[in-house]
């Protein structure tokens, strides 16, 4: 029940059909050989013209360093304009020869584990295609706390400008995932060593711990997962126009 009047009031906000979408497909791979058919079916799909003609978007997939206790090892996200994009890809996809033959192996070779759509609010920081290591932190907030908690990271960003190294957005869980969890906050670094060096002094960071106790009372936090992205497939667009809503036509 707190799902479902989390999604009506997500859609009431406008954040479903003005935001871009990216979704979330779990899947658990069992040892390297499956991984590897997998990657080559991925390469081989999105080069093909019927990708080239009918993908819009950015295609990632990723590979799990940190999972908590979820058994999934990678993920495909996939970053649309809108849901409607989405769902196009998907029912023509599944359709189509090049598409029959990627599932045929996806299925072979992997066993899903899970699916979430999100949707896309803000970014902050500096995006930048470079960056390929993510945290994602999941919390849950009130619909009714969602403005406050975007002006406080507002506030984050600007304090922290020229110090911080990668870039951080927030989505909202707009369907799928755990009933728990309202939006994401996700992290990207262009290295482990950069992402190290940053969190190493997280615990001391004035900034942070001013947005923390300014939150501490509206946001409980859930849990974090780490991850690389293992390939990208940004032909059609890439993960800046996707944060900075600035699509291809």
């Amino acid at each position: 029940m707190k799902k479902l009047l989390i999604t009506l009031l997500v859609f009431s906000s406008g954040f479903v059909f003005s935001n871009p979408m990216w979704t979330q497909y779990e899947i658990k791979v069992d040892n390297p050989d499956s991984a590897a058919k997998i990657i080559a079916a991925t390469d081989e799909y999105m080069a093909s013209d019927f990708a080239k003609e009918n993908f819009k978007g950015s295609l990632h997939l990723n590979a799990y360093i940190a999972n908590g206790e979820s058994n999934a090892t990678h993920f495909f996200a996939v970053l649309q304009p809108s849901l409607d994009a989405h769902m196009q890809w998907i029912t023509a996809g599944s359709g189509s020869e090049a598409g029959q033959k990627f599932f045929s192996v996806l299925r072979a070779n992997s066993t899903p584990v899970s699916d979430q759509f999100n949707s896309f609010i803000q970014t902050y920081g500096t995006p930048s295609n470079d960056d390929v290591v993510w945290i994602i932190h999941e919390f849950f907030t009130k619909p009714s706390n969602v403005e406050e908690v975007l002006k406080h990271t507002a506030t984050l960003d600007k304090e922290i400008e020229g110090d911080f190294p990668g870039q951080f957005g927030i989505s909202a869980v707009s369907f799928g995932g755990g009933t728990d969890v309202s939006h994401l906050l996700t992290v990207g670094y262009s290295s482990i060593a950069e992402l190290e060096s940053w969190e190493d002094q997280v615990g001391t960071n004035k900034a942070l711990q001013r947005f923390f106790n300014k939150t501490d009372k509206i946001i409980d936090w859930k849990g974090s997962k780490l991850l690389f992205n293992a390939r990208i497939y940004d032909s059609a667009s890439d993960l800046e126009q996707f944060v900075n809503k600035d699509f291809e036509n």
